[in-house]
């Protein structure tokens, strides 16, 4: 997963990656391992998820906009977070065992 840019609306910093989806174990594991870099930075703010499917991304959300030095410090770390994750799930298909059944009501 890359970062591919970022934007500042409102109070907000968002992080857009080129990911479509993440798991709530993915986000964790982001939260986890960004916030201890925050705390350092003396950023008391947190950072949250937003995945909207006609954007085809999911967001990064840093609840602050922080100096413009200072961010890019935090892009830096995010992107080395997120580098192993990858861009798009894995695809999962659904099989059906046993024989076909005809499902029309018979005459």
């Amino acid at each position: 997963m890359k970062i591919l840019g970022r934007e500042e609306l409102w109070i907000h910093t968002h992080f857009l990656t080129d990911c479509i989806r993440l798991s709530s174990q993915q986000m964790r594991d982001i939260e986890k391992a960004v916030l201890p870099f925050l705390r350092q930075l003396g950023i008391v703010y947190g950072v949250h998820f937003t995945q909207l499917w006609d954007e085809h991304t999911c967001r990064v959300v840093l609840e602050c906009i922080p100096f413009a030095q200072t961010l890019d410090r935090i892009q830096q770390k995010l992107q080395d977070i997120v580098r192993e994750i990858p861009s798009r799930p894995p695809i999962t298909k659904v099989t059906a065992e046993g024989t076909a059944k005809n499902l029309a009501p018979q005459a």
